[in-house]
Formats: structure tokens, sequence, C-alpha cells
């Protein structure tokens, strides 16, 4: 008895065969879920930031995730609605302190997305001023 062993295009037919198969067998064996909503409230960002050590990573994750995509907006070009410009010294334990006061501060927010409130601390904390004026000055004739 001699054992075949299948080419190179048989084998990725089988193999397309038994993925198409899985994938069938998993969709009809998992349950339905409901789906839930993907975001964080305030009072749900507050609380992390103020648990234990993961929690507080996370929350910090999660701030940093905001002003990541605000700056990531503002080298597009893009105007967003509320803007804000760090300073050198802005460190995320910082600007996640600041996010912890603003919640705190704002407790009508709690129950919001708490991306906008990150953006309003930051805003409130690091607000884009007018460009500096030049320091040229200009002689009068005369």
């Amino acid at each position: 008895m001699t054992l075949k062993i299948p080419s190179v295009y048989e084998y990725g037919y089988i193999m397309k065969k038994l993925m198409l198969s899985a994938t069938v067998f998993l969709c009809l064996w998992l349950p339905d879920q409901p789906a839930e909503a993907a975001y964080l409230t305030g009072n749900q960002l507050l609380k992390e930031c103020e648990g234990e050590k993961a929690q507080i990573q996370s929350c910090m994750n999660y701030v940093a995730g905001v002003i990541d995509y605000q700056v990531m907006q503002q080298s597009l070009g893009t105007e967003p609605s509320v803007d804000f410009c760090l300073s050198d010294d802005a460190s995320l334990e910082k600007v996640t302190v600041i996010v912890m006061f603003y919640l705190k501060k704002n407790p009508q927010l709690g129950s919001f997305i708490a991306a906008p409130s990150v953006t309003m601390a930051m805003h409130e904390a690091y607000p884009c001023g007018p460009p500096p004026a030049s320091k040229k000055k200009h002689k009068h004739a005369g």
C-alpha cells in the first residue's frame, strides 16, 4: 500500500474546506449575544483612574488615546471643534490627574462618553492661544 502525498493545490483545497467547515460550525455553535456599547463613561473612567494599578494604567491609556487622536487631527490640518495645545512639561501622569479633577468638578458629565470630557479638560488646562506676536519693533518714519 502506498501513501499518496497531496500536491500543493490539493492541500490548499483541503485546508480551505476545513476552514470553511470550522467557520460555519463556530457561527452556528456560538450563542447569540447582544451587542454592547464600546465606550467608557466619565464615571467609569474616573472609577478606573481611582482604582488599582492595572485600572490606573487603563485610565492613563484611555487619556493617552484621546490625546493621540486629537494630535493626529491637528497634524492632518483638520480643525477640531475643541482644541488644546499641550505644553512641553505635560506628562501623561499630569494630564490624567487634570482629567480626574475635571470629572470631579463636573459630575454632570459622568454619564456621558468620557472622550469629550478628556478633550474639554485638556482645553481648559492647555488652551491654544493666539500665535505669538512678532517681537520686531517697527520704526515709524518721521
